[in-house]
């Protein structure tokens, strides 16, 4: 039926058009008949063809029969009028007024230098503002209104001194966020005729968490046409004319053992001093002893304008306990920003060092990197490394391996791709493993490696370690020597490793997502197919597909890890030195509860230790028994202590054998150093307590990196090009204002204004008074006149 949508139109672009109830500029006459046209037209011409038929008994005459036929000529045309429903559409043509957007970056890095001179860049903004105050005041008489906002991390607009905005003496803004100030902004006046934007700032994006990526909110400007005009603030790093000294890539915590030397890493960042000595100094402190001693100092001279230099301090405490460390640069003449010349860190120092035991039946690849990283893995660790040849196995279990298993200095077991029969054979040699089944129920640490003879395949099902190792073993995983790989016992393809959750042993570097390192490292050639997993153990390592790779349990006061694969050597080939060295000094330390989680009852587990402001800190803490068994039933209080004094209660969450807690963001608001304390009680009884400090540093953002980024703004600005919208320089903020005033954009707009017939009530009511009127006079003239 879409020809009841039929529309005939009749166009004049007059000054007014007496039919149409509005005065316009243009108007337009229209149509839209209820049925097609032919069918109406040929109803009108029926009904005007029945005037011709007069009554048979009566004549009328002619003055009587005029009326009546006008009056039926009416009623046929209102009827026609019903039909085709005329209307027309007026074009008003309205004033419309032009709206400015002029952003302005109030962020601290705006106390930063504008140019070599060391002018500042907050003052070279509110000069700019002053020099084009009469700019600004031609724009308003031409009745383009200029908005002026500041923006950090949060959009505020400013209230006005005549035609420009007030400004505060100095920036504060904590974060600067220029994508989310660009879509707030145009989202507010998305209703009003935006002609473009001006945003003044340095360039330096440092929000963390923002609303909308930053060339998204430049996609929705060039969506709409928007010009942007980026007014760009501050020297580009690479200019060579930034004087700055900092401090970076020093690991937030550390780990050696008493009188054993301590190596500390960092590197220092130089930019515009060559040819000059920097001093380096490391400084150690405690929480009981807070006056900072010097332990060693350094010196770095670069030789070119930039330049990255590393400095390895050296450092042998002579006591146990808990310390602070701070690597500190010496402010530099010139130097404005002091903020990043100091990073803080923490050390443990452990009493005693750690022995590790290391029985391997396969020398192949993953042994051999091994053998190199244990002793370098901290300092103070002393590796005994055995090797068990299958030549030699009619000689299996050798006497003279009796003494490792009875030597009570050993902390961590290691057995790699070796058959048990090596150690073990039902009743005739059973001493070796019993005697260590009992060294991890005591305390030590138990790690098997995957290979073609551990686990299941190598028989450890029918040992005593069937009950130390956290995964469950079959009688039928059994792998003959000599014979055919069995490939139902293994996972043999290229394995992507993914932890399960964020532990001491997942964490191979600083990335907040524990996942992210992992992606990126090369997979696994392979490795053992467990085949079950103890309810008391916990798997930390899965391959992409869900196959448990790496699982850790306690086995009396001891800890166990059995990890299925042994192709880690592949990460050092492929320049992930430094992450498979984290990984396995983590194990060897967390086998050896060196990890932070001493042997006291009550433990915390802390991720990091070094924070910004307001960052989001979460902790795990427990318990354990004498024996080293979680304790489920444990409750915890626990509270933050800041640097201040000022404690804070946390809410702590049960979570299986585990409990975790959040700290609020506005209790990290001021720097120093925070203490987490926890206790731990069981049916109301106290079994221990145990604490953990960690920093909030004020690096400060904003001010931590001189250098500002007119590029970022180029670039953006360039995505407006086709538009008219631009990089400009402060000193030329004038000349555009200049072209906006002398180009005007169009005020005027046309409105169109749509009438119909019968499309309001007052229409439909007078055309059925009219027609009603029309019809009852006519047929009461016709009953006057006898005519019916």
């Amino acid at each position: 039926m879409c020809w009841f949508l039929l529309r005939f139109e009749l166009s004049a672009r007059t000054e007014s058009l007496t039919s149409c109830p509005i005065a316009s500029v243009m108007e337009t006459l229209n149509f839209q008949p209820i049925m097609h046209p032919l069918i109406a037209a040929a109803a009108v011409a029926g009904l005007l063809a029945m005037l011709l038929v007069g009554p048979s008994f009566a004549k009328l005459p002619g003055n009587r029969r005029f009326v009546l036929t006008a009056l039926r000529v009416a009623a046929i045309s209102l009827i026609a009028l019903a039909i085709f429903r005329p209307g027309c559409i007026s074009n008003i043509e309205k004033k419309q007024s032009a709206l400015l957007l002029f952003l302005i970056d109030d962020s601290r890095s705006m106390e930063l230098p504008h140019r070599a001179d060391q002018s500042q860049r907050w003052a070279a903004l509110k000069q700019m503002i002053v020099d084009n105050s009469n700019k600004f005041q031609a724009l308003k008489d031409q009745e383009i209104d200029v908005r002026f906002f500041a923006f950090n991390n949060q959009v505020a607009p400013l209230e006005l001194d005549g035609p420009i905005p007030k400004l505060a003496v100095l920036p504060t803004g904590t974060e600067t966020d220029i994508g989310t100030a660009l879509l707030k902004t145009s989202r507010d006046v998305r209703d009003q005729r935006l002609i473009g934007v001006v945003l003044a700032t340095d360039g330096m994006q440092n929000a963390n968490e923002t609303e909308i990526e930053l060339m998204d909110a430049v996609s929705l400007l060039v969506d709409q046409e928007i010009p942007l005009w980026g007014v760009p603030f501050g020297l580009p790093a690479d200019v060579g004319q930034l004087a700055d000294i900092a401090v970076t890539n020093l690991a937030d915590q550390h780990a050696v053992f008493v009188k054993n030397r301590l190596s500390v890493k960092s590197t220092i960042v130089s930019r515009g001093f060559a040819n000059q000595n920097v001093m380096v100094q490391l400084f150690v402190s405690s929480k009981d002893n807070v006056e900072e001693v010097l332990v060693d100092t350094k010196y770095v001279t670069p030789q070119q304008a930039y330049e990255e230099q590393q400095v390895e301090f050296s450092y042998i405490p002579d006591t146990p306990g808990r310390f602070r460390l701070a690597v500190r640069a010496e402010g530099m003449p010139n130097e404005v920003a002091l903020r990043n010349n100091e990073l803080p860190s923490f050390l443990t120092v452990y009493d005693g060092g750690l022995r590790v035991l290391y029985f391997e039946g396969n020398l192949g690849w993953e042994q051999s990197f091994l053998r190199r990283t244990i002793p370098t893995a901290a300092q103070g660790i002393e590796l005994e490394f055995v090797p068990i040849y299958k030549s030699t196995r009619d000689k299996w279990p050798a006497a003279s391996l009796k003494g490792f298993f009875e030597d009570n200095t050993i902390d961590v077991f290691i057995i790699g791709d070796l058959d048990s029969r090596a150690l073990f054979r039902a009743k005739e040699q059973e001493t070796y493993l019993r005697l260590l089944e009992q060294r991890v129920a005591a305390g030590k640490g138990l790690l098997m490696l995957g290979g073609y003879h551990s686990f299941g395949p190598g028989l450890y099902g029918q040992t005593p370690l069937a009950d130390v190792l956290p995964i469950i073993m079959t009688d039928g995983e059994r792998q003959e020597f000599d014979r055919d790989i069995r490939k139902d016992l293994h996972i043999e393809r290229a394995i992507k490793l993914r932890p399960t959750k964020d532990h001491f042993l997942t964490r191979i570097d600083e990335d907040p997502d524990p996942r992210a390192r992992w992606a990126k490292l090369p997979p696994l050639v392979g490795a053992n197919l467990f085949q079950g997993i103890k309810d008391t153990a916990d798997v930390l390592l899965e391959s992409e597909t869900g196959q448990p790779i790496l699982v850790a349990g306690n086995y009396g006061a001891g800890r166990v890890i059995s990890f299925a694969g042994d192709s880690t050597w592949r990460w050092w080939t492929h320049d992930y030195e430094a992450e498979y060295k984290r990984f396995w000094r983590q194990i060897l330390l967390w086998l050896a509860f060196r990890d932070g989680r001493s042997n006291d009852n009550v433990w915390i587990d802390l991720a990091q230790r070094r924070f910004q402001p307001q960052s989001q800190v979460a902790f795990t803490t427990g318990a354990r028994n004498a024996t080293g068994q979680p304790l489920i039933d444990a409750t915890f209080d626990a509270r933050l202590i800041a640097p201040d004094g000022t404690e804070h209660m946390i809410s702590v969450s049960k979570r299986g054998d585990l409990s975790t807690a959040q700290l609020d963001k506005e209790w990290l608001t001021q720097p120093g150093v925070f203490t987490i304390r926890v206790e731990g009680n069981v049916n109301s009884e106290k079994i221990g307590k145990t604490e953990v400090e960690f920093v909030i540093f004020d690096q400060d953002k904003e001010k931590a990196n001189p250098a500002a980024d007119p590029q970022l703004l180029a670039r953006m600005s360039d995505q407006t090009k086709s538009f008219g919208g631009r990089a400009v320089v402060p000193e030329e903020l004038g000349t555009l204002l200049d072209e906006i005033a002398s180009n005007p954009p169009e005020m005027k707009i046309m409105v169109p204004q749509k009438w119909q017939l019968g499309q309001t009530a007052i229409d439909g009511s007078l055309f059925l008074i009219l027609f009603v009127g029309l019809i009852s006079v006519e047929w009461g003239l016709r009953k006057k006149w006898g005519l019916v």
